[in-house]
């Protein structure tokens, strides 16, 4: 990961391709972490003792997601070591594939800050994300 790379460009709303890629790769790492994490939660529940195959095999379908996700991650983040910095991308079309604001911050091609609403939980609420 490169952290020197020159992010985003306010005029004319660009960004840096590598540094794209880089955060990606970055978001693709936490994206698999956070599978293992699912993945472990899974193993601590007790199954009946015969547990459907098709059940089973969605299971084990999570572990292939945590290694793709990963894979990935490395990928995509060689590929930005690999990009000239000067090449760089529109935002706005970006833009128009992704529906999480979140998401949009954390890669930095987000377009204005999401407002800011103050969340509040009952006691005892779980809020599912």
């Amino acid at each position: 990961m490169s952290g020197n790379r020159n992010f985003a460009q306010a005029a004319g709303h660009q960004i840096a391709l590598g540094a794209l890629c880089d955060r990606v790769g970055e978001e693709l790492l936490q994206l698999a972490a956070l599978s293992a994490v699912v993945q472990q939660a899974l193993s601590l529940f007790h199954f009946v003792e015969h547990t459907d195959a098709a059940a089973i095999r969605g299971l084990q379908g999570i572990d292939r997601i945590t290694q793709s996700l990963d894979d990935l991650a490395r990928l995509v983040q060689a590929l930005a070591e690999q990009v000239p910095p000067d090449q760089r991308l529109q935002i706005e079309p970006l833009l128009a594939g992704l529906r999480l604001h979140e998401l949009q911050t954390r890669l930095g091609i987000d377009a204005a800050p999401a407002p800011q609403v103050p969340f509040v939980l009952a006691p005892g609420e779980i809020h599912w994300l």
